[in-house]
Order: C-alpha cells, then structure tokens, then sequence
C-alpha cells in the first residue's frame, strides 16, 4: 500500500489530537528515538533524509523540520514510517501514538509553515470501498492523508487494479509538500489529522465496479468549505476510466437576478450590460455599459446601489463612459474598472464611492482579470493582445497575442473576453477567429481548445464566444453569443454540448438573446449576462 491510498476505511470516532503540541523541539535524531526499535535500520534512513531534504528552505523550515517531512515520504521494502504513524493514528489506544508525539512536533510544524493550496485533490485504494460512502454523509480521516493535485499520479498507483475506489476531495487546507519530497513529481498536497469531510453525492459506479467518491473539506461545525467548481469528475482514462464526462448540470430555466425591465437606468434595468463579477460573499457586480455605472446586486437580487459612475457618461472622476468590465481587489477590496471609453482604468473604494482613481490612462483596455498573486491582466482589442501588469507597472508583458490581427496560432483577432489559470495561462475567446485559444505561461502561441472550424451553429463550432470559464478540468465554459448559448468543452473534445440556452433567441427563461459575461458563484450557480434582453440570469446547478 502507497501512501496514496493509505486511507482510513474504518469509521470511528477518536478525540481530537492536541497533546503533541505542548512537546519541546528536539532535533530529529531524537524525536524517532522511541520507535527506533520497531523500524529497521532507521538511523540509516535518518541520516538519507537529512541529506536528501531541502535545506536550506525557501519557507523557513528547519533542517529537522524539512527531514520530517522528507522520511514520511520515503518508500523502504518493509515498515514505512508513513504506515506505522498512520496507523498509531487511527488506533483506539491513546498510548500507541505517544511515542510518536515529539515527530508529529516536528512534522506539523514544518506543514504550517508551507503554503496552503485550496485545489481539487486526489487519493486512490484498490479497494472496493466505494459502496460505504453516502450522500451527507460526515467522513473523518484521523491520519494523515497524502493526495495528489494530478489524478495521473493516482492512476499510476492503481494501474492494473480493477474495483478500487477513487476519492476527488475539494480540499480548503492542503499544505503542499511536494518540493520537500522523496518524489517531487508526485505533486503531494498533506490533508492534517482528523480533517473532516461531507460525501457530496452518491458514489459513481463505473463499469468494472470501481467507484469514484467526491468528498468536500468541511469545517468543526460541518460547514461547507466547498470550493466553486463547475465539473464533478472529469474524465479519467486508464484502471479506473469513467464511462463517460460527468459535468455539473444546471436547471434550464434562468431566474432574472437583475434587469429584464426593459431598457432603462432605474435600478432595476440595465442598459446594454456586459459582465457580471462575483465577490466572495455571492454580492454581484455589474457593468451596466450604457448607463456608465457599476451597480452592486446583492446575492437575492432585492438590493441594488450604484456603485462607480452613475454621474452620466464624461472623464470626470465620479464619472464613466461605456465601462466594459469591473472585479474586486482581494489585496485592497477596491472595486477595478475598465472604463473603456475614457481609455483608462479605475479604483474605486467600497468604502467612499464618490469619486474614482485613475490607474492606468491612455490604455484600449477591455476586459479584466487579476490573478492570485496581483498581477493584473487586460485585454486590447486594438492591439490584439492581452497584457499582464505588475504593481506600478505601465508597459506590461504580453501573454497572449500580440503579433498583429489575424488567425494564425501566434495571432488574435478581436480578443474580448478571457480566463487566467492557477498556472497563469490565459484562454482567450478569440471572438472573429470563431475559437478559444490556450496560451500557456510564457508561450509563443496558443493550442486551439474549442471551436476553430469557422462560424457555425454546429457542435464544433462557435459564433462570436465571448465569456469564459475554465475550471480545474480545463473544460472551458463559454458563451457562444450569435447561437444565443452557452457551451461546455471539455479537454480534448472535438465538439462542445450546450449548457444553457440554445432555444433560439428570445427573453423567455429558457432563452437568451446574445449572451455576454459568463460567472459560477461559490454554490455553483451560473451567470449569464444576457446583453439584449438587458439582464443577469442565474441557472440553479442541478443537484444529485
């Protein structure tokens, strides 16, 4: 058994681990000291890990506390450490896992000091153990469980194993160790002692009687912590193949969360809206283009403020003209604008609305989006590029296009809307060359992901994309505004499947008319901007 798939299959329930961390630091020698007799030839392994471990270490780890982490991921012929701790910590005997106490102060130690990664992670047992798990159902896992944020590496562990069961955990506080590792291309995320989790549906059986289960990190008080996901499972090939792509469905009637009273600026119409943001808290942000205001829609739609502009469209700070697209700062909570008619960008405080700031002027700006660690990403539909932008940073990097309007792989043409990855690689809905064109970091040109055969109504093909998702899949979700849809296409497809819409245009629920912007809120919820018919429409996820 690999660590991979030491998971606990029993459930009980054991008293929270805590004792440990009143232990003093010692030196890692003597923290193994006590178990020394029941594992073979470890003060040789000792001495391996210390030398193999990264020190020094780019996260302020100690020699000691890198090497704990190093020895828990070594693999010797019999007697792994990870095993003997791992299962001192599911027994009933309090006294069993004492001897473990002055390691765990070691190795937890180092783990709060690595980042924490909120991702889609993996585990895998060739065990038939799916059919345990239900809906609801409260799981806790008492040791330490090690994952993987790449389903490869799992599918490797289970090569030639037939009814295994696969566990795909939205986890909130995986600390990864993976450049601490024996195997650093294992790509391994620790989940702590006793971290619970909720089932989030009934297990999927699959053909050869394997089962997929899909867990959600919850807190002490079994709250969600459930991350915004827009495909369960994605499809999987090998040992463990699905049968078929299990995507998140939604119900096909809209509800109208803002707008949809005709054309107007009364707050409860919009004039020609294009994006729709949404802030953690489920609080809306529009840009209500011809209004030249950003309103705030709170999640239920019954309150509604303007926000920025509003003052008519002109150059003056209080003022916008034609704002194409609006998001929050994480790092400041200011609201970031793309005043596109004013060819600048704007900050306004949350907190004092009255007046802007200008951040960046004489730019063809577009779309926005600002990734993890600040950058600010713009799109040029002039320029036919998009730009990434560091803190004080006025010229910018290209990251996608940039070589002239046109339709080879180095070329955009008419680059609106897009999506910045966790890798910081940029899908661009390429509106006039009828596709969405992946542009990895640093890249020179991009790999075409859907559509790219033309302007057409037909599942391979697309009619002026614009939003766009992309999930942790890579299945990019995007709306396909001339055939008045959204589509969904997963890695690799050589055609697309309608998510919403695709009725023909109209204003009923189940209908759209030219579809802009495109959000998922954090209980999956989908947004649509539906440009002519002047509203946001939210399509409830169908629930298993």
């Amino acid at each position: 058994m690999n660590r991979f798939g030491d998971v606990d299959t029993e459930s009980k329930r054991l008293a929270p681990l805590e004792d440990f961390q009143s232990e003093p630091f010692v030196p890692i020698e003597q923290s193994l000291q006590s178990i020394e007799s029941l594992i073979a030839n470890l003060p040789s392994y000792i001495k391996t890990a210390k030398t193999h471990c990264r020190f020094p270490s780019d996260h302020g780890l100690s020699q000691d506390e890198s090497t704990a982490i190093y020895i828990y991921t070594m693999d010797w012929k019999t007697d792994n450490l990870y095993a003997m701790l791992n299962e001192a910590l599911r027994s009933e005997n309090s006294e069993t896992v004492k001897m473990w106490f002055p390691y765990l102060k070691l190795f937890d130690s180092a783990l709060s000091k690595l980042p924490t990664v909120k991702e889609i992670l993996w585990r895998g047992v060739p065990l038939d153990i799916g059919s345990n798990f239900t809906k609801d159902q409260v799981v806790t896992w008492w040791s330490v469980s090690s994952c993987s944020s790449s389903v490869n590496v799992i599918k490797s562990f289970l090569e030639g194993h037939e009814n295994a069961t696969v566990f795909l955990i939205e986890a909130r506080h995986g600390k990864k160790i993976s450049g601490y590792t024996q195997y650093e291309n294992e790509e391994e995320v620790i989940l702590r002692m006793g971290t619970k989790f909720r089932v989030k549906s009934n297990p999927f059986k699959q053909s050869n009687n394997s089962y997929i289960v899909h867990l959600i990190e919850i807190g002490d008080n079994n709250e969600n912590l459930s991350l915004a996901i827009a495909t369960d499972m994605h499809k999987i090939t090998g040992p463990f193949s699905l049968d078929s792509q299990i995507i998140t469905t939604w119900i096909q009637n809209g509800f109208t969360i803002v707008g949809g009273n005709g054309r107007g600026n009364r707050l409860n119409q919009l004039r020609w809206p294009t994006t729709v943001y949404i802030d953690d808290d489920q609080t809306l942000y529009v840009a209500d283009v011809s209004n030249h205001r950003i309103l705030e829609v709170k999640h239920d739609g019954t309150h509604v403020q303007v926000v920025a502009g509003g003052n008519g469209s002109g150059k003056k700070l209080n003022q916008l003209k034609d704002p194409a697209d609006v998001l929050i700062d994480k790092m400041t909570n200011d609201i970031i604008v793309s005043d596109g008619g004013n060819r600048r960008i704007m900050r306004w405080s949350r907190q004092n609305n009255t007046n802007g700031q200008i951040l960046m002027s004489n730019i063809d700006c577009c779309r926005l989006v600002m990734d993890e660690l600040g950058y600010l990403y713009v799109s040029d539909v002039v320029r036919n590029e998009v730009r990434r932008y560091g803190i004080n940073d006025t010229r910018g990097t290209v990251v996608a296009g940039g070589n002239g309007r046109g339709s080879q792989l180095n070329q955009l043409k008419v680059p609106v809307y897009f999506f910045v990855d966790k890798e910081q690689s940029v899908y661009v809905s390429d509106r006039e060359n009828y596709r969405v064109v992946k542009w990895l970091k640093d890249a020179k040109q991009g790999i075409v992901v859907a559509g790219g055969h033309g302007k057409g109504s037909s599942l391979s093909q697309l009619s002026k994309p614009y939003g766009i998702i992309v999930d942790q899949y890579e299945t990019v979700y995007v709306t396909d505004s001339d055939n008045h849809r959204v589509m969904c296409w997963p890695k690799g497809a050589k055609e697309g499947s309608i998510v919403v819409g695709g009725n023909g245009r109209g204003q009923y629920a189940n209908q759209l008319s030219y579809p802009f912007g495109l959000s998922i809120d954090g209980q999956e919820n989908l947004y649509v901007v539906d440009l002519f018919n002047n509203r946001v429409q939210r399509y409830a996820v169908k629930r298993s």
